[in-house]
């Protein structure tokens, strides 16, 4: 994992590796290759036309040599300046420099961006200010006018002109990138409002600096290595008790969707089996869908006594399991908020159950087991006086979006939002479990660590029932034996991946959880090697 840095840390990373063996020419060089290789991953071998708005710095440097690296394999590079009217500066030979079409009539920008193929922004770095020429914010709007009438993909070097690398302020009129390529290392800026709006997809080039170490207060982003490292291994004589087994606690008449989709995406993510603990009138309709899963019938609300007759049947079968997931729509009437109290041991005494147990549970018993708290789950805990302290001997995982933390933490949605990664933290350390929260570039923050955060932020998920796809597929790595806070980590990475995947097959506004269920497989098979 790599720390999100600001500018000073940047820039002492910079200086480090040029009073080594790199140079100037170097690094940028290396950036230049690393951004148009991204550009091959995504076009192949098809070439075209590309513009390239640079600026008088380094970052207009890098794309100066990343339009000569396209020219060299077919590409025709078009280049108009911001007080920049040639090459001077980047290492480019005449010769090559001699092949781009610097151009500066609006008449021909304007015709040049109509038959662009991809269009670049390389005019301001991680020096540049948020408030724009003029001219830029022109250039920008028809840029933007292009991508939107002609799907024009626009690109940017290091970060989109017009956005605080540090704060992640930006201009109105900033850059709207499909994809930013963050060069050397991830700007802390590009991962907060506003900024991430006009961000895009952010790729990382490595180009051979050293990052800082991380410390408590820092943020950090999961990548693909690290994840690959926290993944359970199978060994040859694996058996479906040894990989965890998994309770799903959840369902009501209206909401069977939710625990159906959170059992699959758990299934799909490696637990050995999976329960689904649901009302009797449920489990018909549920198994016609999922082939999969095993059931624990409860008493429907109706039933007389139902929440303490579902408080027994499941605190009897606990043991059996290696973690279970609370939620998935549960919803809030009676009987479940008597349910609840009963299950975690909420109204009184100090006894404590948890997995593996063979002690029958008691009344009074607190529960003590791992477990990833969701939805309605949540919406209890709201309600419930310092449930973090009775709750202290449990290993939990939170997952709130803003108005949940904001119920749990006494405050406003709009309190959450304005500041997510502090509140984040804030709601981890007074609770003392992992807290997920489920907003812009989600984050897992624990206490006195870190705080984790998402590869992607992706609006494809404003959809329903992909916060239970994501609940499952945490609670599905738990009950392989995950920690919670890892278990969190790889469990967003993952779903995270599925998404992207299966957005690239049914587009944005398609995209339900259903779709990153599918996709979970192909996900992960990106990340375990099946000979481990």
């Amino acid at each position: 994992m790599i720390k999100l840095c600001t500018v000073a840390e940047i820039r002492s990373a910079e200086r480090a590796a040029l009073s080594g063996t790199r140079n100037e020419d170097d690094l940028m060089t290396s950036a230049a290759a690393g951004f148009v290789r991204l550009i091959f991953e995504r076009f192949g071998d098809r070439t075209g036309t590309a513009l390239f708005l640079v600026g008088p710095g380094k970052n207009g440097g890098d794309g100066l040599v990343a339009a000569t690296i396209l020219i060299e394999v077919g590409w025709t590079c078009y280049v108009w300046g911001f007080k920049r009217d040639s090459s001077a500066g980047a290492p480019i030979s005449d010769l090559v420099a001699a092949r781009l079409t610097w151009i500066r009539e609006v008449a021909v920008i304007q015709d040049v961006m109509a038959r662009a193929d991809l269009i670049v922004d390389a005019i301001f770095g991680i020096g540049g200010k948020v408030d724009l020429p003029h001219d830029v914010a022109q250039l920008f709007a028809w840029a933007r006018e292009k991508r939107v009438a002609g799907g024009t993909p626009l690109w940017a070097v290091d970060l989109p002109s017009g956005v605080d690398a540090d704060t992640g302020d930006a201009s109105d009129s900033a850059f709207h990138a499909d994809v930013t390529v963050s060069i050397g290392l991830p700007k802390i800026g590009l991962y907060r409002k506003p900024a991430l709006r006009f961000a895009g997809e952010i790729e990382l080039v490595d180009i051979g600096l050293s990052a800082p170490e991380a410390t408590a207060d820092d943020v950090v982003l999961i990548d693909e290595a690290s994840v690959r490292t926290l993944l359970p291994r199978r060994r040859q004589d694996t058996h479906k008790h040894d990989v965890g087994w998994l309770m799903v606690i959840g369902g009501a008449p209206n909401y069977y969707g939710a625990p159906r989709m959170a059992a699959e995406a758990a299934a799909r993510a490696g637990a050995g089996m999976v329960c689904l603990a649901v009302p009797r009138s449920l489990v018909a309709p549920i198994a016609s869908a999922v082939r999969e899963v095993t059931f624990l019938p409860l008493p429907d609300a109706e039933f007389g006594g139902a929440g303490e007759r579902m408080a027994e049947l499941v605190t009897k079968r606990l043991p059996e399991f290696a973690a279970c997931l609370i939620g998935p729509g549960l919803s809030q009437d009676e009987p479940v908020p008597h349910f609840l109290s009963r299950l975690l041991g909420l109204r009184s005494g100090s006894e404590s159950i948890g997995f593996g147990s063979t002690a029958t549970a008691m009344q009074s018993a607190v529960f003590s087991g791992r477990a990833v708290i969701d939805a309605d789950g949540l919406n209890f805990l709201a309600k419930q006086d310092a449930w973090y302290e009775t709750l202290a001997p449990a290993e939990l995982v939170l997952t709130p979006h803003p108005g949940e933390l904001g119920r749990l933490t006494g405050k406003t949605t709009a309190d959450i939002l304005a500041d997510p990664w502090s509140e984040a933290r804030a709601a981890a350390e007074r609770f003392q479990h992992v807290v997920v929260l489920k907003q812009g570039f989600p984050v897992v923050a624990a206490p006195a660590a870190p705080l984790l955060i998402a590869p992607r932020c992706d609006p494809a998920l404003a959809s329903a029932g992909t916060g239970d796809v994501l609940a499952g597929t945490i609670a599905g790595l738990m009950a392989q034996g995950l920690g919670p806070r890892d278990a969190a980590a790889a469990g967003l990475f993952i779903s995270s991946r599925a998404a992207d995947l299966a957005e690239r097959h049914v587009g944005t506004l398609s995209l339900v959880a259903g779709d990153v269920i599918d996709a979970l497989p192909e996900a992960l098979r990106q990340l375990y090697d099946r000979d481990w």
